[in-house]
This record gives C-alpha cells, structure tokens and sequence, in this order.
C-alpha cells in the first residue's frame, strides 16, 4: 500500500482546516466549493474514468451486482444500529442521527478519492455503484427515520418515485451511465472532450479532501471525544461496520476487487448527507456534525490500516 498517498491526504485536510480556520474560506467559499465538486468535477472524472474502460459483461455485471449487494448490506446495518441504539439510553433528537451515521458511510467525497488512487479506474467504478445504492438508502430509509416517532404521514408513492429520478439525474449518477452506455458500447469520446474532462476532473481529489478538511474547523472539542453519543457511532461506523461486511464477504465466491471495495466503502468515515438530513428534519444536527469530523479525523489511521490488512489476506489479493 502507497501510505504515502494516504499522507497527501492528511496534509490536504490539514490544508482545508488551515483555510476555513483562519478565513481563507468562508462558508460561502466551501459551499461553492463543495457545488463544484459534486456536480462538476467529480462528474467529469467518473464520465472520463469510466467511458474509456475497457469493460466486458464481466466488470458490467459486477457493477451491477456491487450496487444490489451493497443495497443489502446497508439495509442489514440499519437493523444492526436499530437494535444497538434502542431502549432509553438515548433520546430520540440523538438516536435518529446517530443510527443513520452508522450505517451511511461518505463514499463519494472520500470514496472516489481513496477508489481511484489506490484501486484504479474499475475500483472507482464499483464504488460508484456503491455511492448510488447510498443515495438510494438516504432518499428512502434515510427520510423515513429522521421522521420516526413523529407521527408525520408518509410520503406518497409518486413522491418516492419523483425522489428516486432525480437520484438517478443527478450529475454523478448520470455522468456514470452515461459513461457506461460508452463504454459498453464502444464509442470513444472526441479528443476534446477527452482532455476537458481529464483537466476539470483532475481537481476532484484534492478538492475533495480540502472540503472534508475544512470541516475539522467547525464547532468540535475535547469534549466531542468523551461523549458517547459520538464515540458509540464511531466505533460501529469505522470498526464495527467493516468487520460485518468483511465476515459477510470473505467466503463468497467473489471479484477480489469487489470484496475490497465492499470492505473499504464501509469503514469509511460518515457521510456529509448525515448532517443535512438531520438539520433539514430537525434532529440534533450539531450532534450528526461532530460525528462526522470525529470518524473523519479517526478513519485517517483505521481507513489505511484495513486496505493494509485486505491486501494480506488471500481473498481480498488483487
């Protein structure tokens, strides 16, 4: 494993935090920042990445399985975190954020990044697929549990269904099927397109851990490590979490690779989404926000240790 890279990383974090801490960034600079990321950048690179794959039925059918499965997994580790948090010993405005950071990794800021440099063009294409069965829990479960225990109608069908298309037309999904019609198909993206999209997605990366970095400037403390409304969801999220994928996958008759990135995608810290959700219904956000920078900060020693200890073991061997 190249621990450097994973050094380039920290350093870009700590380039982030320097920023935002001392008014480099603003918050408007980071959201705009984070704007261009998600629905430019990255989707320039994963349309690039993917539409020059050579890929057969094989690597098709794997995408298609690592999506279904991770689908599965997560619905799995939803009924884990409902069992491990029930019972009074937290309150509901806690619980909620807390079992939805469980089971929601951040697998496309941090995802794609860790993907590509480490697992190539087909490991970014599978954690693509594992990001879209992400956005597909946020858009169902995820909703359905921050209105938990609030006695709020449902939404109707045709809602759900209006959610779910415009999961599926938003830039990154879009820019991976589209890239994947290519791909399949055959036909090569003009030599224009090809160096547009290799220039503005070469910035997604750094860009990236930048924008996670500046998190670590927000309203945390030594007291955030000594609660454990944080350090329960961090040890299931960073630990728990990967060790159930890992026993679920390592005896399957498996793509090495999609093992690996099944494993990988699922210790990784917990997604931003987390935190929105939990503003946007009312729940303890600043408590879904101190979550994410503790797993963030924690997954920059446990994230290399588990690629480290795949890369030892038989099944995991790419």
């Amino acid at each position: 494993m190249q621990i450097e890279q994973f050094i380039i990383f920290f350093l870009l974090l700590l380039t982030g935090f320097f920023c935002k801490k001392y008014g480099a960034f603003n918050d408007a600079v980071v959201g705009g920042i984070n704007v261009f990321i998600i629905s430019i950048s990255y989707p320039c690179l994963i349309l690039l990445r993917t539409a020059t794959l050579e890929m057969g039925a094989g690597i098709f059918g794997n995408f298609m399985f690592t999506l279904f499965f991770n689908l599965g997994l997560m619905l799995v580790f939803g009924g884990y975190a409902w069992l491990y948090l029930r019972g009074g010993r937290f309150g509901n405005e806690d619980r909620h954020p807390m079992e939805l950071a469980v089971i929601a990794p951040n697998n496309g800021f941090m995802g794609f990044p860790i993907a590509i440099t480490f697992f190539g063009d087909i490991g970014l294409l599978y954690m693509v697929a594992v990001n879209i069965s992400l956005n597909i829990i946020f858009f169902t479960y995820g909703i359905t549990l921050m209105k938990r225990g609030r006695g709020e109608p449902d939404e109707p069908m045709s809602k759900k269904i209006k959610n779910f298309l415009l999961m599926l037309a938003s830039p990154k999904v879009s820019a991976a099927l589209v890239g994947i019609v290519f791909c399949y198909t055959g036909v090569k993206l003009p030599a224009i397109a090809v160096d547009y999209l290799g220039l503005v997605g070469a910035v997604a990366t750094p860009m990236a851990m930048i924008s996670i970095g500046t998190m670590l400037a927000g309203n945390f403390g030594p007291h955030s490590f000594k609660k454990r409304t944080v350090l329960e969801p961090v040890l299931n999220k960073l630990i728990i979490v990967p060790l159930i994928t890992f026993l679920i996958v390592a005896f399957l008759p498996l793509d090495p690779l999609v093992k690996t990135i099944l494993v990988v995608s699922n210790a990784l810290p917990v997604a931003t989404t987390v935190a929105i959700l939990s503003e946007r219904y009312n729940r303890n956000k600043g408590l879904a926000g101190e979550i994410l920078v503790v797993t963030t900060l924690f997954s920059m020693v446990t994230v290399p240790l588990i690629i480290w200890a795949l890369g030892q073991l038989p099944p995991f061997s790419l």
